[in-house]
């Protein structure tokens, strides 16, 4: 149900105002998807940004004439399997689906051989990314993807070790800085 202090401001020509209440974790999800429809790119950023906004509303946005709407959409945690696999189509946003925690795991086998070196990045920091996977990433022509595995809080010790020994300075660097290292 939409306040009527809320409706005030989506029917107000005040941008400010209406970015401000799609921000807001107190706005309500009625109202949230009432902004979902507003003229202004960044009021509909900030609906896609919103931890409470709802799956229906993230699927109505992931069509979005915005890359940067579609990319929050991507990347939130409400976003449902069939709209993540559906944006891991657009060029533009791949890497961004790549990193959502919530991905399902045949996804992220798939996006794993992906040319693009930051979509495979992407998959390496996902915290829900799976040993195996973050094993084969492990052993990447791209030193990059290398390091993002070595920066994933749960690359497990073997894989690690490993890494501590790669041929890139930079990698060997970020396996030093990780908090299993640190403490072992």
């Amino acid at each position: 149900m939409v306040t009527e202090q809320e409706l005030e401001v989506i029917q107000s020509d005040d941008e400010n105002a209406k970015s401000m209440l799609a921000n807001s974790q107190d706005t309500s999800t009625d109202a949230l998807d009432k902004l979902s429809e507003d003229e202004g790119q960044f009021v509909r950023i900030r609906v896609a940004a919103n931890v409470n906004t709802l799956a229906q509303t993230l699927v109505k946005l992931s069509t979005d004439e915005s890359e940067y709407v579609r990319e929050f959409v991507a990347e939130h945690h409400n976003t449902p399997v069939e709209t993540l696999e559906a944006l891991s189509e657009d060029r533009l946003i791949v890497s961004w689906v790549a990193g959502n925690a919530n991905a399902p795991m045949e996804l992220l086998n798939k996006l794993s051989k992906d040319e693009d070196v930051f979509v495979r990045i992407s998959i390496a920091v996902n915290p829900s990314t799976r040993m195996g996977l973050l094993d084969t990433l492990s052993r990447d022509e791209d030193e990059n993807v290398r390091a993002a595995v070595a920066k994933n809080p749960i690359t497990p010790m073997h894989i690690l070790d490993r890494l501590s020994k790669d041929e890139n300075e930079d990698v060997r660097t970020v396996v030093s800085e990780h908090p299993s290292m640190l403490s072992a």
